[in-house]
């Protein structure tokens, strides 16, 4: 089968939900963090695109938003949407225990679609 009908079918959430949220939202988490920096130093040459947050003893690297290029945002968004989607409608579609469904319908809200919206919003209005 060719990706565009993968991409179709996983568009309408025709893929199991244990498919869908482990291996195509994990795979994309990984993707982005491991390419965006890619793309910025070695396309946009941009080297200072995290923040640190301090969380006790740790320092965590957290990708700054407002300073990553354009192209780099819109991939961002626009494959987080995507994914997100695909991973909804799968738990849309899925038949079993409904607290599985809520969870991954939380998740998605706390972990994509709010920093998605916030995205949106800072590119828009700073």
């Amino acid at each position: 089968m060719n990706v565009r009908k993968q991409l179709i079918i996983f568009w309408y959430g025709k893929i199991k939900l244990w498919k869908a949220f482990w291996i195509i939202g994990i795979l994309h988490a990984l993707l982005l963090n491991y390419l965006i920096p890619l793309i910025e130093k070695n396309i946009f040459n941009k080297d200072k695109i995290f923040i640190i947050v301090q969380i006790q003893n740790y320092q965590i690297p957290v990708l700054d938003f407002i300073k990553v290029h354009f192209i780099s945002k819109i991939i961002i968004i626009i494959s987080t949407l995507f994914v997100t989607i695909g991973i909804w409608r799968s738990a849309e579609n899925y038949n079993g225990n409904f607290i599985l469904i809520l969870i991954t319908l939380t998740y998605l809200s706390f972990n994509n679609l709010l920093p998605t919206l916030k995205f949106i919003f800072l590119m828009l209005f700073i």
